[in-house]
Protein backbone atom coordinates (compact mmCIF):
# COMPACT_ATOMS: atom_id res chain seq x y z
CA UNK A 1 0.00 0.00 0.00
CA UNK A 2 2.83 2.31 1.15
CA UNK A 3 4.51 1.95 -2.67
CA UNK A 4 1.22 2.38 -4.46
CA UNK A 5 0.69 5.76 -2.43
CA UNK A 6 4.42 6.98 -3.01
CA UNK A 7 3.70 6.31 -7.09
CA UNK A 8 0.87 7.98 -7.38
CA UNK A 9 2.66 11.01 -5.38
CA UNK A 10 5.11 11.11 -7.77
CA UNK A 11 2.96 10.87 -10.71
CA UNK A 12 1.10 13.63 -9.55
CA UNK A 13 4.26 15.72 -9.08
CA UNK A 14 5.37 14.71 -12.58
CA UNK A 15 2.10 16.16 -14.03
CA UNK A 16 2.14 19.34 -11.87
CA UNK A 17 5.39 20.09 -13.34
CA UNK A 18 5.44 19.23 -16.93
CA UNK A 19 1.39 20.00 -17.77
CA UNK A 20 1.70 23.65 -18.86
CA UNK A 21 4.20 22.74 -21.74
CA UNK A 22 2.53 20.58 -24.84
CA UNK A 23 4.69 19.29 -27.14
CA UNK A 24 4.84 19.71 -30.91
CA UNK A 25 6.12 16.90 -31.71
CA UNK A 26 7.60 14.16 -29.79
CA UNK A 27 8.30 10.06 -30.58
CA UNK A 28 6.14 8.25 -28.54
CA UNK A 29 8.35 4.80 -27.52
CA UNK A 30 7.83 2.02 -25.00
CA UNK A 31 11.38 2.81 -23.68
CA UNK A 32 11.78 6.45 -24.18
CA UNK A 33 12.68 8.77 -21.84
CA UNK A 34 11.67 12.73 -19.98
CA UNK A 35 14.16 16.15 -20.31
CA UNK A 36 12.71 18.80 -18.06
CA UNK A 37 14.24 22.21 -17.49
CA UNK A 38 13.71 26.12 -17.55
CA UNK A 39 14.49 28.18 -19.97
CA UNK A 40 15.65 32.09 -18.68
CA UNK A 41 16.83 35.18 -20.20
CA UNK A 42 20.49 36.25 -19.37
CA UNK A 43 19.79 39.02 -17.41
CA UNK A 44 17.57 36.66 -14.92
CA UNK A 45 13.99 37.41 -17.08
CA UNK A 46 11.25 35.51 -18.03
CA UNK A 47 11.59 34.05 -21.52
CA UNK A 48 8.42 34.37 -22.95
CA UNK A 49 6.89 30.86 -24.97
CA UNK A 50 10.90 30.15 -26.02
CA UNK A 51 10.85 27.51 -29.15
CA UNK A 52 12.88 23.90 -27.85
CA UNK A 53 14.12 21.51 -30.42
CA UNK A 54 16.01 18.49 -29.45
CA UNK A 55 18.35 17.39 -32.53
CA UNK A 56 20.94 14.89 -33.19
CA UNK A 57 24.46 15.81 -31.67
CA UNK A 58 26.38 17.98 -33.75
CA UNK A 59 23.23 18.47 -36.82
CA UNK A 60 22.03 21.72 -35.47
CA UNK A 61 19.89 22.10 -38.58
CA UNK A 62 18.33 18.37 -38.84
CA UNK A 63 15.08 17.50 -38.29
CA UNK A 64 14.23 17.66 -34.92
CA UNK A 65 13.47 14.50 -32.67
CA UNK A 66 11.36 16.70 -30.60
CA UNK A 67 9.99 19.66 -30.28
CA UNK A 68 7.98 22.28 -28.60
CA UNK A 69 7.01 25.43 -27.20
CA UNK A 70 8.09 26.44 -23.22
CA UNK A 71 5.27 27.30 -20.93
CA UNK A 72 4.93 30.93 -19.84
CA UNK A 73 7.37 31.01 -17.82
CA UNK A 74 10.11 29.12 -19.95
CA UNK A 75 9.79 25.43 -18.13
CA UNK A 76 9.55 22.55 -20.26
CA UNK A 77 9.14 18.76 -20.52
CA UNK A 78 10.58 16.58 -23.48
CA UNK A 79 8.41 13.03 -23.36
CA UNK A 80 8.45 9.96 -24.35
CA UNK A 81 11.90 10.73 -26.06
CA UNK A 82 14.38 7.47 -27.97
CA UNK A 83 17.09 7.12 -25.50
CA UNK A 84 20.73 8.81 -26.29
CA UNK A 85 22.27 12.22 -26.41
CA UNK A 86 21.09 15.07 -28.15
CA UNK A 87 21.44 19.01 -28.35
CA UNK A 88 19.18 20.91 -27.10
CA UNK A 89 18.35 24.22 -29.04
CA UNK A 90 16.38 27.01 -27.09
CA UNK A 91 15.25 30.11 -29.29
CA UNK A 92 13.24 33.14 -28.43
CA UNK A 93 11.89 35.37 -31.31
CA UNK A 94 13.90 38.04 -32.61
CA UNK A 95 17.21 36.86 -31.02
CA UNK A 96 19.92 35.59 -32.79
CA UNK A 97 20.62 31.43 -33.06
CA UNK A 98 21.97 30.16 -29.51
CA UNK A 99 24.68 27.86 -28.80
CA UNK A 100 23.30 24.28 -28.27
CA UNK A 101 23.36 22.33 -24.90
CA UNK A 102 24.46 18.47 -24.92
CA UNK A 103 21.70 16.61 -22.43
CA UNK A 104 20.84 12.91 -22.29
CA UNK A 105 18.29 11.03 -22.28
CA UNK A 106 18.05 7.61 -20.77
CA UNK A 107 14.74 4.73 -20.96
CA UNK A 108 12.22 4.89 -18.24
CA UNK A 109 14.13 8.16 -16.22
CA UNK A 110 13.62 12.24 -16.26
CA UNK A 111 16.84 14.05 -17.00
CA UNK A 112 15.86 17.12 -14.85
CA UNK A 113 18.56 19.60 -15.76
CA UNK A 114 19.90 21.34 -12.79
CA UNK A 115 21.26 24.50 -14.30
CA UNK A 116 18.94 26.83 -16.61
CA UNK A 117 19.08 27.29 -20.34
CA UNK A 118 20.21 30.59 -20.68
CA UNK A 119 19.00 32.52 -23.61
CA UNK A 120 21.36 35.81 -24.95
CA UNK A 121 21.20 38.38 -27.02
CA UNK A 122 24.70 38.04 -27.85
CA UNK A 123 25.57 34.68 -27.63
CA UNK A 124 29.42 35.10 -27.90
CA UNK A 125 32.53 34.35 -26.36
CA UNK A 126 33.61 35.52 -23.28
CA UNK A 127 30.45 33.95 -21.94
CA UNK A 128 29.56 33.89 -18.19
CA UNK A 129 26.20 32.66 -16.27
CA UNK A 130 25.41 35.32 -13.59
CA UNK A 131 26.18 33.00 -10.94
CA UNK A 132 29.92 33.01 -12.02
CA UNK A 133 30.20 36.84 -12.65
CA UNK A 134 32.01 39.12 -9.31
CA UNK A 135 28.54 40.91 -9.97
CA UNK A 136 26.90 37.89 -8.50
CA UNK A 137 28.96 37.43 -5.44
CA UNK A 138 29.56 39.34 -1.69
CA UNK A 139 32.00 42.36 -2.43
CA UNK A 140 34.30 40.91 0.26
CA UNK A 141 34.64 37.09 -1.50
CA UNK A 142 35.06 38.75 -5.01
CA UNK A 143 37.61 40.99 -4.41
CA UNK A 144 39.84 37.86 -2.51
CA UNK A 145 38.68 35.61 -5.54
CA UNK A 146 39.95 38.86 -8.44
CA UNK A 147 43.44 39.35 -6.61
CA UNK A 148 44.16 35.78 -6.19
CA UNK A 149 43.68 35.55 -10.14
CA UNK A 150 45.38 38.85 -10.92
CA UNK A 151 48.54 37.83 -8.39
CA UNK A 152 48.86 34.54 -10.45
CA UNK A 153 49.17 36.88 -13.87
CA UNK A 154 49.12 33.61 -15.61
CA UNK A 155 46.98 33.54 -18.94
CA UNK A 156 44.34 31.33 -17.90
CA UNK A 157 43.98 33.10 -14.78
CA UNK A 158 43.56 36.35 -16.08
CA UNK A 159 41.32 35.42 -19.01
CA UNK A 160 39.19 34.16 -15.83
CA UNK A 161 39.05 36.93 -13.86
CA UNK A 162 37.91 38.98 -17.25
CA UNK A 163 35.51 36.98 -17.91
CA UNK A 164 34.06 36.65 -14.15
CA UNK A 165 34.14 41.04 -14.89
CA UNK A 166 31.39 41.02 -17.25
CA UNK A 167 27.87 41.22 -15.81
CA UNK A 168 24.67 40.16 -16.56
CA UNK A 169 22.54 43.15 -15.94
CA UNK A 170 23.85 45.90 -16.89
CA UNK A 171 26.84 47.26 -19.01
CA UNK A 172 28.78 48.13 -15.69
CA UNK A 173 29.79 46.68 -12.70
CA UNK A 174 31.22 48.12 -9.87
CA UNK A 175 34.86 47.69 -10.08
CA UNK A 176 36.40 50.09 -7.03
CA UNK A 177 35.92 47.99 -4.07
CA UNK A 178 36.78 45.19 -6.01
CA UNK A 179 40.54 47.07 -7.74
CA UNK A 180 41.90 47.92 -4.04
CA UNK A 181 45.57 46.53 -3.28
CA UNK A 182 46.46 45.27 -6.44
CA UNK A 183 48.01 46.36 -9.67
CA UNK A 184 45.61 46.47 -12.35
CA UNK A 185 47.96 46.93 -14.83
CA UNK A 186 48.28 43.07 -16.03
CA UNK A 187 43.94 42.74 -15.60
CA UNK A 188 43.60 45.75 -17.99
CA UNK A 189 45.99 44.49 -20.70
CA UNK A 190 44.22 41.12 -20.64
CA UNK A 191 40.70 43.39 -21.40
CA UNK A 192 42.26 44.85 -24.09
CA UNK A 193 43.88 42.18 -26.03
CA UNK A 194 40.33 40.36 -25.82
CA UNK A 195 39.04 43.72 -27.48
CA UNK A 196 41.68 44.50 -29.62
CA UNK A 197 40.83 41.19 -31.28
CA UNK A 198 37.68 42.90 -32.40
CA UNK A 199 35.26 39.81 -32.11
CA UNK A 200 33.18 41.09 -28.89
CA UNK A 201 29.64 42.06 -29.60
CA UNK A 202 28.62 45.52 -28.67
CA UNK A 203 27.31 44.85 -25.24
CA UNK A 204 30.60 43.20 -24.15
CA UNK A 205 33.01 45.35 -25.98
CA UNK A 206 30.93 48.42 -23.82
CA UNK A 207 31.29 46.67 -20.48
CA UNK A 208 34.69 45.76 -21.32
CA UNK A 209 36.00 49.60 -21.93
CA UNK A 210 33.95 50.26 -19.06
CA UNK A 211 36.05 48.24 -17.04
CA UNK A 212 39.35 49.57 -18.44
CA UNK A 213 38.17 53.26 -17.80
CA UNK A 214 37.52 51.72 -14.16
CA UNK A 215 40.58 50.42 -13.77
CA UNK A 216 42.60 52.26 -14.94
CA UNK A 217 45.12 54.65 -13.04
CA UNK A 218 47.59 57.72 -13.75
CA UNK A 219 50.49 55.30 -14.43
CA UNK A 220 48.29 53.45 -17.19
CA UNK A 221 46.77 56.68 -18.93
CA UNK A 222 49.55 57.08 -21.78
CA UNK A 223 48.14 53.60 -22.97
CA UNK A 224 44.76 53.39 -21.56
CA UNK A 225 43.60 57.12 -23.11
CA UNK A 226 45.07 56.63 -26.78
CA UNK A 227 42.91 53.30 -26.92
CA UNK A 228 39.32 54.71 -25.43
CA UNK A 229 40.62 57.57 -27.97
CA UNK A 230 40.39 54.53 -31.32
CA UNK A 231 37.49 53.55 -29.43
CA UNK A 232 35.48 56.02 -30.00
CA UNK A 233 34.64 55.35 -33.65
CA UNK A 234 33.16 52.35 -32.72
CA UNK A 235 29.35 53.15 -33.89
CA UNK A 236 27.45 49.95 -33.06
CA UNK A 237 24.21 50.20 -31.58
CA UNK A 238 23.86 48.69 -28.48
CA UNK A 239 20.51 46.21 -27.77
CA UNK A 240 17.33 48.23 -26.79
CA UNK A 241 16.14 45.30 -24.79
CA UNK A 242 19.62 46.23 -22.36
CA UNK A 243 19.79 49.73 -23.09
CA UNK A 244 16.33 50.90 -22.12
CA UNK A 245 16.79 54.22 -23.07
CA UNK A 246 14.08 56.78 -25.74
CA UNK A 247 17.81 56.75 -27.70
CA UNK A 248 19.49 54.55 -28.87
CA UNK A 249 22.60 53.92 -26.99
CA UNK A 250 25.63 53.05 -28.82
CA UNK A 251 29.63 51.66 -27.70
CA UNK A 252 31.25 55.34 -28.13
CA UNK A 253 28.74 56.90 -25.68
CA UNK A 254 30.22 54.62 -22.78
CA UNK A 255 34.29 55.16 -24.73
CA UNK A 256 33.15 58.64 -24.22
CA UNK A 257 32.17 58.44 -20.75
CA UNK A 258 35.66 57.13 -19.77
CA UNK A 259 37.68 59.91 -21.45
CA UNK A 260 35.56 62.46 -19.94
CA UNK A 261 36.45 60.81 -16.46
CA UNK A 262 40.52 61.28 -17.02
CA UNK A 263 40.43 64.38 -18.65
CA UNK A 264 37.83 66.26 -16.71
CA UNK A 265 36.38 68.23 -19.54
CA UNK A 266 33.05 68.19 -21.33
CA UNK A 267 33.52 67.74 -25.56
CA UNK A 268 30.05 68.58 -26.01
CA UNK A 269 29.44 64.79 -26.73
CA UNK A 270 26.11 64.15 -28.11
CA UNK A 271 24.55 61.20 -26.53
CA UNK A 272 22.15 58.70 -28.18
CA UNK A 273 24.08 60.20 -31.30
CA UNK A 274 26.59 57.59 -33.46
CA UNK A 275 30.27 58.78 -34.14
CA UNK A 276 29.82 60.40 -37.31
CA UNK A 277 27.59 62.92 -35.80
CA UNK A 278 30.12 63.51 -32.91
CA UNK A 279 33.46 64.03 -35.08
CA UNK A 280 33.53 67.62 -33.64
CA UNK A 281 33.64 66.04 -29.85
CA UNK A 282 36.29 63.52 -31.26
CA UNK A 283 38.38 66.16 -32.27
CA UNK A 284 38.13 67.94 -29.19
CA UNK A 285 39.19 64.87 -27.41
CA UNK A 286 41.88 64.47 -29.66
CA UNK A 287 42.64 67.73 -29.45
CA UNK A 288 43.19 67.39 -25.56
CA UNK A 289 45.21 64.40 -25.79
CA UNK A 290 47.51 66.01 -27.61
CA UNK A 291 48.00 69.35 -25.49
CA UNK A 292 48.50 66.72 -22.43
CA UNK A 293 51.20 64.92 -24.36
CA UNK A 294 52.81 68.33 -25.39
CA UNK A 295 52.60 69.19 -21.89
CA UNK A 296 54.41 65.92 -20.27
CA UNK A 297 57.14 65.96 -23.34
CA UNK A 298 58.00 69.93 -21.73
CA UNK A 299 58.03 68.64 -17.95
CA UNK A 300 60.75 65.69 -19.00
Amino acid sequence: MKRSFTAIVLAGVIAMVCAPTVPLRAQAVANGGWVCGLVTLENGGIAVEPQLRLVPPDQLDAEPVAQMAAGPRGQFCFKDVPPGFYDLLAGQPGWPRQPPRRVEVRSGLINRLTTSIEVQFEPNDPSVRYEESFDGMSPTDARFFLRQLVTKADRTSLEEAARRLLPKRSVAIDVNNLSQGFDPKPLVQELMRQLENNLLPPIKTARYVYLIGELGDPRLEDVIVPFLLQKLSDGRALPQAFTLAEKPTYVSDYVIQEVVRYSGRDFKWKYGESPIRNQSAVRRAREWWRNELAKKSENR
